[in-house]
């Protein structure tokens, strides 16, 4: 009976697969979910910022990861927001990985809506959501 009543709480309370608004809890610093993919317009012709659907074991905990793909050159930065919403860089794939050679994960504050990884930069909207790309090829702007 215990059992019954508790799934019965949990399909009338928390069986949403919709996000939720920017200022609830469990809203991500990026504003996708893992899966989008947003194409942006730059000199390069499209980039598109990927939210990889799967995870990394690095370090000792997994990391998510984007890839941002412009014609057929991807570069995939992998990152972890923790428990109280700091966000950490873990690496860069083929550059360097947080755990290797001594490398350490390092913070990434969000300053005026804008995340930097290296040599790119996402800048996010009010609601969360990227709305500009800055790598060494240029600007990019949805």
């Amino acid at each position: 009976m215990k059992l019954a009543v508790a799934l019965l709480v949990l399909l009338l309370t928390g069986c949403s697969s919709t996000p939720p608004p920017p200022d609830e809890p469990g809203r991500t610093w990026l504003g996708m979910v893992p899966g989008d993919a947003i194409p942006f317009d730059g000199p390069g012709g499209e980039l598109v910022l990927i939210y990889v659907d799967e995870t990394y074991s690095m370090d000792g905990t997994n990391a998510s990861a984007l890839t941002w793909r412009l014609g057929g050159d991807y570069t995939t930065d992998y990152f972890v927001e923790d428990d109280d919403a700091t966000l950490w860089w873990y690496g860069r794939r083929g550059s360097w990985r947080a755990g290797r050679h001594g490398e350490e994960p390092r913070r990434v504050d969000i300053v005026e809506h804008r995340v930097r990884f290296g040599d790119r930069t996402i800048t996010l909207s009010d609601d969360g959501g990227p709305v500009e790309l800055e790598t060494p090829e240029g600007v990019y702007t949805r």
